[in-house]
């Protein structure tokens, strides 16, 4: 129980992060997911319930201080668990190169299905600049992943 509630409080330390702190230390218009870190370790080390609740959690917050739409995120970041919870089971995610690039591929992934879902709500970004975002989020967040993961394991003791 005390793993969940330090997750609990992890996401919230990210969350205020996310929204402030990260913003100064963008790179091409482009800062880690912190949230997306959360949802892939609440993927791999906690039951499905539990990880898919931290996922929805995740996405409200993600949802609450973006420009979107409200419930984007909310909805995709629990699919995006489960994906992360089925994939698991195929591939063996135990060393920390191995989840970074992971954290690479599902940032991406998230991206492409985010921004396509934004262009049939109206809202159009030139495909070369979703690119290059898209490329930068994911590549700097399998690079602070990491040092995030090490901080949720000494933290919450995984």
């Amino acid at each position: 129980m005390i793993r969940k509630k330090n997750f609990i409080f992890l996401i919230l330390f990210f969350t205020l992060l996310q929204v402030s702190f990260l913003h100064y230390f963008r790179v091409f218009g482009a800062k880690p997911d912190l949230f997306l870190i959360c949802v892939v370790i609440a993927s791999l080390y906690f039951e499905v319930v539990y990880a898919l609740a931290l996922s929805l959690l995740c996405g409200i917050l993600k949802d609450t201080f973006s420009i979107g739409p409200f419930g984007m995120n909310t909805f995709f970041l629990p699919v995006l668990s489960f994906l992360v919870m089925k994939l698991s089971r195929k591939v063996v995610l135990d060393n920390t190169p191995v989840l970074c690039v992971a954290a690479f591929l599902i940032t991406f992934f998230y991206d492409i299905v985010s921004r396509i879902a934004l262009g049939y709500l109206g809202t159009a970004i030139p495909f070369w600049t979703f690119l290059r975002i898209s490329l930068f989020e994911s590549l700097y967040t399998a690079l602070i992943f990491p040092l995030a993961f090490r901080l949720i394991k000494k933290t919450v003791h995984l």
